[in-house]
C-alpha cells in the first residue's frame, strides 16, 4: 500500500469521526450552539486537522447534508416507479444503516433547508409519477397541493421516527405509509378522472 492510499484512508476516517460526533452532539443540541472546540474535543482531534478539511462547523454540516440529500436523491429516482412497500423498505433501510446521521438531519435540530430540500425532491417525484400514471398533461394547482400535502405528511412520519430513535420497527411504518399511499392516490385519482370527464 502506498503513502497516497495511507493518507486517503486516514482522510476519510478523519472525516467519518467528525462526521458522527456532529451527529451525536446535534441529537442534542442545535448546529448554532456547537463549537469547532467541542466537536474536537469530543471526537478527540486536533483543531488543527479539522480546519484542514472544513471552513467551520456549518461547512461540516453542509457537506454532511449535502451527500446524504445525493444519495437520497438517487434512491427516489432508482426506485419511484417501484410499488410503495418496495420503495419505503429501500428508503427505510438506507435510513436504518445511517442511523446516526439520519437522526441528526431528520431530528428537531436538523436544518430547515435538508427537508426543504426532500421535500422538492419527493414532490417532483410524486408529480411526474401521478401525471404518467393517470396520463394527465401536465399538474394543476389542485394537484400540486395534494402532493405538497402527502409528501410533508410522509416527511413528518420519518422525522417523529428519527426523534424516537427508530424504535418503531421498520415493517409497521412501512406498512402505515404504503397504506396512506394507496388511499391518497386512489382519492387524487378519483378526483382527477372527475375533472377531466368535467
Amino acid at each position: 500500500m502506498n503513502t497516497a492510499d495511507i493518507d486517503d484512508r486516514r482522510v476519510r476516517k478523519t472525516k467519518r469521526v467528525l462526521r458522527d460526533g456532529l451527529s451525536e452532539l446535534m441529537v442534542e443540541k442545535n448546529l448554532r450552539n456547537i463549537s469547532v472546540r467541542e466537536l474536537t474535543d469530543k471526537v478527540d482531534i486536533h483543531r488543527a486537522t479539522f480546519y484542514a478539511h472544513y471552513k467551520d462547523i456549518y461547512d461540516l454540516y453542509e457537506q454532511m447534508e449535502d451527500a446524504v440529500v445525493g444519495e437520497l436523491n438517487d434512491i427516489i429516482m432508482q426506485n419511484f416507479s417501484k410499488t410503495s412497500i418496495q420503495f419505503y423498505t429501500i428508503l427505510f433501510e438506507y435510513i436504518s444503516e445511517n442511523n446516526q446521521l439520519c437522526r441528526m438531519l431528520f431530528g428537531k435540530n436538523g436544518g430547515r433547508s435538508f427537508l426543504y430540500r426532500l421535500s422538492i425532491l419527493f414532490e417532483e417525484k410524486c408529480i411526474e409519477g401521478w401525471c404518467k400514471e393517470w396520463k394527465l398533461s401536465e399538474a394543476d394547482e389542485e394537484l400540486r397541493y395534494k402532493v405538497r400535502y402527502h409528501v410533508q405528511g410522509c416527511l413528518a412520519v420519518i422525522s417523529r421516527w428519527a426523534e424516537s430513535n427508530f424504535t418503531y420497527s421498520n415493517d409497521n411504518l412501512v406498512k402505515i405509509l404504503s397504506e396512506i399511499d394507496k388511499i391518497m392516490e386512489g382519492y387524487v385519482k378519483g378526483k382527477s378522472t372527475e375533472n377531466k370527464k368535467i
